[in-house]
């Protein structure tokens, strides 16, 4: 009887707070050992007298909570280039006369460290960038796909920004109001943000971009993030119970923030808010997704009767996978209804702390702990009615 009793209890206590908040706050460490492999096949028309294609080379990386660091890499061609030049993340192979048919092969091994803890910055609205913040200049422009001066979507950003004073306030609101708003849809071909801001659906790029769009609008710096995912699941504990979420292995898109006092900031538009875990293997940076590497650069052909394609075939493996990632408090961080999975950074959501608040607490445990007191009294005078017979 007793078993059964505690059983009630547990639980009672435990399904009001399973649904308490829309964001879980986390901390703990991710790690990973990955190995990565990308194969492209190039389709050369006939007659094509010189091909010029960017290769991503999965470089390592060291931003805010989340360190990359590739301990070897290999690339091998069906036909050696004439020509292999070494640029900003990546390789520049050119081939003259190619044959119909040419392909390379990327293999890495990378390890992938992540620090979920509280975000912290100071950094305040409007975003000033000093002189060694230049570089993150080229990320507040409008670009190809980011239509971050289409005046709806500035409109829109500047309402969900009206309350915010620090930059980690807006950039949550940001990507509250982007998760919630989108919904998502694999179909989608068409991936710039002014027709996803109408449209209100699309692929990770879609997610991505629109972030992109919205934060650009009102001065704050962000980047486009091309990689690839890892499936499998990832478990975050609380001291009741266990959440979870899993991806689906396959290329992913992402974005990063420019924080003038810590520096880029990850963040997943498409699923997890805050941070981005271990599973996301980063390959190469851009404005927009047409301007990240694995591109093709030019092509020179007798007649313009065909194209280049390239189609791609990537896999990747976890060797390593451990995870100290627990729910430290939960916290109403939107008036959407946001999925429980969302992890925030931490740090300030709209100017205000993430503590736990300790009245709520026990006002929504007044009513199951009534309820557990009463299935304990009703159990205990079963029992003493039966022993008095």
């Amino acid at each position: 009887m007793k078993t059964i009793a505690c059983a009630l209890i547990a639980i009672a206590f435990l399904a009001p707070l399973q649904v308490s908040g829309d964001a879980l706050i986390c901390q703990g460490t991710m790690a990973s050992t990955v190995h990565y492999t990308t194969t492209r096949d190039i389709i050369v028309p006939k007659g094509t007298q010189k091909v010029v294609i960017q290769i991503p080379t999965v470089l390592n990386a060291s931003l805010f909570a989340y360190s990359q660091r590739v301990l070897s890499f290999s690339i091998s061609y069906s036909r050696k280039p004439d020509e292999a030049t070494a640029t900003d993340g990546g390789i520049t192979a050119t081939w003259l006369n190619p044959p119909p048919r040419l392909s390379y092969t990327i293999a890495a091994n990378l390890t992938i460290d992540v620090q979920v803890a509280g975000l912290n910055s100071e950094s305040q609205l409007p975003i000033r960038l000093n002189s060694s913040d230049q570089s993150a200049s080229e990320y507040l422009a409008p670009s190809k796909y980011v239509q971050s001066n289409d005046s709806a979507i500035k409109k829109t950003a500047e309402t969900l920004v009206s309350n915010a004073h620090y930059e980690s306030a807006a950039v949550t609101s940001i990507m509250l109001w982007v998760r919630d708003y989108l919904k998502y849809d694999s179909s989608v071909t068409n991936h710039d943000a002014a027709w996803t801001f109408y449209n209100k659906r699309g692929t990770c790029e879609n997610y991505a971009q629109l972030s992109l769009a919205l934060l650009r609008s009102v001065g704050i710096p962000a980047r486009y993030v091309s990689g690839y995912l890892v499936g499998g699941d990832i478990t975050v504990s609380s001291y009741l119970s266990t959440y979870g979420y899993s991806w689906n292995a396959g290329s992913h898109a992402w974005i990063e923030v420019y924080y003038p006092d810590i520096g880029w900031v990850p963040y997943e538009p498409q699923q997890t808010l805050g941070f981005v875990d271990d599973h996301h293997v980063r390959v190469s940076v851009g404005t927009d997704s047409s301007d990240v590497t694995d591109t093709l650069i030019q092509t020179y052909a007798t007649s313009d009767t065909g194209r280049v394609v390239i189609n791609e075939s990537s896999d990747a493996t976890l060797t390593r996978d451990t995870s100290t990632l627990h729910v430290v408090n939960t916290s109403a961080a939107s008036s959407q209804g946001v999925m429980s999975q969302e992890m925030a950074h931490g740090g300030v959501i709209n100017d205000q702390m993430n503590t736990f608040d300790g009245e709520k607490l026990v006002s929504q445990l007044a009513v199951p702990i009534i309820v557990a007191v009463g299935v304990v009294a009703s159990f205990g005078f079963l029992l003493a009615s039966r022993r008095r017979r």
